[in-house]
């Protein structure tokens, strides 16, 4: 019997969660009961990891982007579905909002039989203005008619898109823990290939948007050197494509005089090793669905301080900490020394119970593309 195959939506040029999440249940699947397909919807832009897509047999199908050229963006859905839609057991919109939710209605309208609308996000942003209220009023009510599952990252993610009072399946973020588990001598080798040997590193994971907050990271690492003279930051990411909030932090760290120990390192591809680099992790994010990073850094044994905005559902071990965007940055500062002297050991087995082991959660995901 042929694998079932699942269309996936979402996938942009950048290195993110969501990038993330679907490639650990990529990478995990048993390939011979379901498969993964994606479509670009970005338009003039790749997408992430389309050599090892297409290397392990899966397709990848361009979409022009909406914003560039609505009508053929759309015209484009229409002959893509008309095409494939009978390949397709199930098509997956993975979505940070539902101000756009066509892929779906379409795809009802040719036959998929199973529709999900994936929520991975807890806040938009910017300002939604009119034009957006209404399509989000809208597109609620073509989910109803469209959508046969609704998913999320978290209980806020779930409750945020689709309702207090509505129904839906919490999918774990879950990740590859093993290649996280603390290793002393990834740590030593990395330190100093980054000249960090006697450095107390802080870190961040994230892009530079209005969500991930860097202004206010930078006050508080600000803080924090002033209190520790060989404290560094790593800022790992990059814009999408609006380079504000890059410009404002490199700014802001400049006005700081902090040019020698703020380290922009871009998008990269070895995260696991930089958070083996790193003495504590900082994402005091205006809202989050359930990051990633926050899963990933309490798995490579680092102290993490999450603004309670964060669901408290990202804080599965000891090592989490919430606190409240309206202290300090000097607060902040104080907490993440008082906490950062611990010994790095391995919080695995409360990230496996909490349901963050990939190896186990991609069973129960395969069961819901098989079963329904």
């Amino acid at each position: 019997m042929p694998p079932i195959r699942v269309l996936q939506i979402g996938m942009t040029k950048n290195i993110g969660g969501l990038e993330t999440y679907l490639m650990q249940q990529f990478r995990h699947l048993d390939k011979s009961k379901v498969v993964y397909d994606f479509v670009n919807i970005t338009g003039e832009y790749d997408i992430v990891f389309r050599t090892e897509i297409e290397s392990a047999g899966s397709r990848i199908f361009e979409v022009k982007s909406r914003h560039s050229n609505p009508i053929r963006h759309y015209w484009q859905w229409i002959k893509l579905l008309y095409q494939i839609s009978p390949d397709y057991k199930a098509i997956v919109l993975n979505s940070n909002s539902i101000i756009y939710v066509f892929p779906l209605v379409a795809a009802r309208f040719f036959g998929i039989p199973m529709r999900v609308i994936h929520s991975h996000n807890s806040g938009f942003e910017q300002s939604i203005g009119i034009l957006r209220s209404f399509l989000i009023k809208l597109n609620q009510i073509l989910l109803k008619w469209s959508a046969t599952h609704y998913f999320a990252c978290s209980q806020l993610a779930g409750k945020w898109m689709f309702g207090s009072h509505s129904h839906f399946t919490v999918i774990p973020n879950a990740i590859d823990l093993s290649s996280l588990t603390y290793d002393s001598e990834i740590r030593t080798k990395t330190r100093k290939s980054l000249n960090l040997n006697n450095a107390f590193v802080v870190g961040h994971i994230g892009r530079f948007t209005f969500q991930k907050n860097h202004e206010f990271l930078i006050q508080i690492f600000s803080e924090i050197y002033h209190k520790k003279s060989n404290a560094v930051l790593l800022l790992i990411g990059d814009s999408v494509d609006d380079y504000t909030y890059l410009n404002r932090a490199r700014e802001l760290v400049k006005n700081l005089s902090l040019e020698n120990v703020v380290y922009f390192l871009g998008m990269r591809n070895d995260v696991p090793q930089l958070m083996q680099a790193m003495d504590v992790f900082l994402l005091p994010s205006h809202f989050e669905g359930l990051p990633v990073v926050g899963i990933e850094a309490q798995a490579a044994g680092l102290p993490s301080f999450f603004s309670n905005t964060i669901t408290k559902e990202v804080g599965v071990t000891n090592l989490a900490h919430f606190i409240s965007l309206e202290e300090e940055p000097k607060k902040w500062a104080d907490i993440v020394v008082n906490f950062s002297n611990i010994d790095r050991q391995s919080r695995l087995s409360d990230l496996q119970n909490a349901g963050y082991d990939i190896n186990s959660t991609i069973k129960k995901i395969e069961e819901l593309y098989l079963h329904n």
